[in-house]
């Protein structure tokens, strides 16, 4: 019998292209597009087993999520983490694979020791108003440590809603504050766009640092109980004791342009969809030297 081999690759794609990352009957997914992709190099077999890191969201972009296959040993060292993710980009639109290496057969790319996202607050309405900087700063702060986040997700049955978030910190570029980057083991479903979302309501006044508090505090639903756009998500990064993928991309949302100030809503309408046009295309840009 053949010796195989475990090959964890890390991968990007623009999150509006696909209806989420895990398999789903009849639309386009992440995961349904990988598999047709190695379907087509015909290196790993009829059917091959892909398992991914982190699922997300229709509409949320990655900058790097991670999966693994497992394939000949004898295929993987004649081809390589070069030929590899070249055979399988060639028949990829909207994702890029950008690193490979091997790994065991059996290893699990969900163990992960951190995973990060970044959200643009910047480009929701609520932003575009006078709002206390200081005050979305104790906010992301409140977020920190280990709560019961049943008010700040879409809870699943049978999966417990206690979550511990290492950090949750302010995200800027050039001073400015376009966001925030949150870090955790894991996260629940929707978590990060419905905090997102308070720290918005925060910013208009319609909810307060008390209300924050208390609904994570007796876990449970605050009187606003929104989304953040899943397009202002971004899967940035994910850590593992054993392997690392996260000296092989460069940044790509580090000139983000600022929304023009004082601007009227139809005004901040195009805004909104010129800054979705420039999140596409510094991205596309960062491909280039991956292929």
């Amino acid at each position: 019998m053949a010796e195989m081999v475990g090959v964890a690759f890390a991968f990007s794609y623009i999150g509006d292209a696909f209806h989420g990352s895990q398999i789903q009957p009849r639309v386009r997914t992440v995961q349904k597009d990988l598999q047709i992709a190695f379907h087509k190099a015909k290196f790993a077999g009829e059917k091959p087993l892909l398992r991914l890191s982190s699922r997300t969201d229709a509409g949320v972009t990655a900058r790097m999520n991670v999966a693994v296959c497992v394939i000949k040993k004898s295929i993987w060292q004649k081809m390589g983490d070069v030929r590899f993710r070249r055979a399988l980009n060639d028949h990829l639109d909207d994702v890029v694979i950008w690193a490979a290496e091997e790994t065991s057969p059996d290893w699990n790319p969900r163990m992960a020791s951190r995973r990060i996202y970044r959200f643009r607050l910047e480009t929701m309405r609520q932003f575009n108003k006078p709002h206390d900087e200081n005050v979305i700063l104790e906010v992301m702060k409140l977020f920190e440590g280990t709560h019961d986040f049943t008010g700040y997700c879409r809870p699943e049955e049978g999966r417990a809603t206690t979550r511990t978030v290492d950090y949750c910190k302010p995200w800027r570029i050039d001073g400015r504050l376009v966001g925030f980057e949150i870090g955790a083991q894991s996260f629940l479903w929707n978590q990060v766009r419905r905090m997102a979302w308070a720290m918005s309501e925060v910013a208009v006044g319609t909810s307060s640092i008390e209300v924050i508090r208390e609904a994570l505090e007796k876990g449970e639903q605050p009187p606003f109980f929104g989304l953040g756009p899943s397009k202002w998500l971004t899967l940035w990064a994910i850590e593992y004791e054993d392997i690392s993928f996260t000296d092989k991309f460069g940044e790509f949302f580090d000139s983000l342009s600022a929304p023009p100030v004082r601007i009227n809503g139809r005004q901040f309408e195009i805004w909104q969809q010129s800054a979705d046009h420039e999140q596409k295309q510094l991205l596309l840009n960062s491909w280039l030297s991956c292929l």
